[in-house]
């Protein structure tokens, strides 16, 4: 299945958008949870090694009709926090295929999840390795490495070199004398150095790093080269070669295990798998037409806001707009579309040519499965959307629309 224009009208699997967003209201989130599969399988199906393990970066979307998609079909979890572990958790995923990778982890957090909850951590830092010893000495853990790179299409989604992210390869020496101390055994080496990257050759780079470390560490069980791959947005934008990426990553691994022994190689995608599956459905308001000293301008303004889509302005993110009813109709008219925020900064989309729209008329944000309601506010008090699942041509709401209770749920009145 595929998000595309049949005639005027938009659809996501085989069900109009229009119909959604008349059933469901907007502003919303529709997934196509075929989409979600399809990319994932293709992802899988492009390795010739055989022991790769695809861990899901659920922090891009954690839907948990998507999670239970990705659950069926084998994935693991990469968790960035303690409420991403359990939820995975509450939906079934096995605790040997969730990793908690965090930034900036407390001794609570690491009691929570290793203590209470038996995951694998991934220690980020000398400080947490240490503590961690303290607190869960004889027990296994893995390494995030800063290789002393990075890459990604904005400077916020370079992980690697100069970032907070890892320990650094002068200080790797180090970090195991630690764990001896400890006793811990260290059981996977992982980096991840970026995200919105569309070529091989960072991750056949990290690959190889990794690889070389684990020559001289017994007892290693795993490699994880991270994620980060990326997504096209605008029209005519590269696609991420998978083909290219299990060919070369595998040869790779398969060297390493005739001469080493065999050795299991983790990836943790997210916008790969969810960013195309997704759009925001979003109202028309108002056509409101703005003047000034000559200049002229034409506002659409809708019901949703960079609550929703933050990384339009926050990292220049382009998502293509489509006209949900008017999908073939030309585009005509340079319009600036703009949300329900009192900010100037409310922008979704920036002199873009529609067609003629009116209020009522509903648009798609495409491309936004990924870093979107999992990265949303309610700035101005305004509640998150809704968001539903289309599966085999039939709609499932999967979160429900926030109401206002729940953004008061701690107060006493």
């Amino acid at each position: 299945m595929v998000i595309e224009a049949r005639g005027s009208y938009l659809y996501i699997g085989d069900v109009r958008a229009s119909d959604l967003a008349e059933s469901f209201g907007t502003p919303l989130f529709a997934y196509d949870g075929d989409i979600v599969a399809g990319n994932y399988s293709k992802l899988a199906r492009s390795f010739t090694y055989r022991d790769v393990e695809i861990l899901y970066s659920c922090k891009a979307n954690s839907n948990p009709g998507v999670l239970s998609i990705l659950r069926d079909l084998g994935a693991g979890v990469d968790a960035s926090s303690p409420q991403e572990v359990l939820l995975s958790i509450m939906l079934g995923f096995p605790r040997e295929k969730i990793m908690f990778t965090g930034s900036g982890v407390t001794d609570e957090e690491m009691k929570y999840v290793r203590g209470e909850l038996g995951v694998l951590v991934n220690v980020d830092s000398i400080s947490q390795l240490r503590r961690y010893g303290r607190l869960f000495p004889d027990t296994e853990i893995s390494i995030r490495v800063n290789p002393g790179f990075g890459y990604g299409y904005h400077e916020f989604t370079t992980t690697g070199g100069l970032t907070k992210f890892g320990i650094g390869l002068d200080s790797l020496g180090r970090a195991l004398e630690i764990a001896r101390e400890y006793r811990l055994k260290v059981i996977g080496l992982h980096s991840h150095v970026g995200s919105g990257i569309l070529t091989v050759e960072p991750y056949a780079r990290v690959t190889k790093l990794l690889l070389n470390l684990a020559k001289n560490l017994p007892g290693i069980e795993f490699v994880d080269i991270g994620g980060g791959m990326g997504i096209p947005q605008k029209p005519g934008d590269g696609e991420f070669n998978c083909v290219e990426f299990g060919r070369v990553i595998s040869e790779l691994v398969e060297e390493y295990s005739k001469s080493f022994g065999g050795i299991k190689l983790r990836i943790e995608p997210g916008r790969f798998i969810v960013g195309n599956a997704g759009v925001l459905l979003a109202k028309v308001v108002e056509v409101k037409e703005v003047s000034e000293g000559g200049s002229r301008k034409l506002f659409v303004m809708v019901d949703s806001s960079v609550n929703h889509l933050i990384r339009s302005v926050l990292m220049d993110v382009y998502y293509e707009v489509v006209a949900v009813s008017k999908a073939n109709s030309p585009r005509e008219v340079e319009v600036d579309i703009v949300g329900n925020l009192c900010m100037t900064g409310d922008v979704l989309a920036k002199a873009r040519k529609m067609p003629r729209l009116e209020e009522g008329d509903v648009l798609a944000f495409m491309n936004a499965g990924a870093y979107t309601y999992s990265t949303s506010s309610n700035y101005n008090m305004r509640p998150r959307p809704a968001e539903v699942l289309v599966c085999g041509g039939r709609a499932k709401l999967t979160r429900r629309r926030e109401r206002f209770s729940d953004l008061i749920a701690t107060l006493e009145i």
